[in-house]
């Protein structure tokens, strides 16, 4: 079953230029991508072939593109908002949502914003 992977490494990690070259031959399918510090993308198992990039499985947050386009993900699947989000966080997200009223902000506060 395919699921969301999230890949880190160090900025200049050999596997970034394979991962791009696979995503731009089709091979792979990145969902969102914040080029040289993190991608998201589907696979059936933990991406290992890229040098340098480990994978592993994206926590609950606000995933942010150098253009500013947001994806927000909870338990491995991407949501609707940031509202899904904070309500998977629990109470305390909710109550100081309700004192900032701006979910983007919460979770930026919270260690939820990469």
């Amino acid at each position: 079953m395919t699921k969301l992977w999230l890949l880190r490494g160090a900025h200049d990690a050999p596997g970034w230029k394979e991962l791009r070259q696979d995503s731009k031959d089709e091979r792979i399918d990145i969902v969102h991508l914040d080029p040289g510090v993190w991608a998201l993308m589907q696979a059936d198992r933990a991406p290992s072939k890229y040098d340098g990039l480990e994978a592993e499985e994206p926590s609950d947050g606000l995933y942010l593109d150098p253009n500013g386009s947001p994806l927000y993900l909870v338990a491995g699947e991407i949501v609707a908002g940031p509202e899904v989000v904070i309500e998977a966080l629990g109470p305390q997200a909710r109550d100081l949502l309700e004192k900032i009223g701006d979910a983007d902000v919460v979770l930026e506060r919270f260690g939820r914003a990469f």
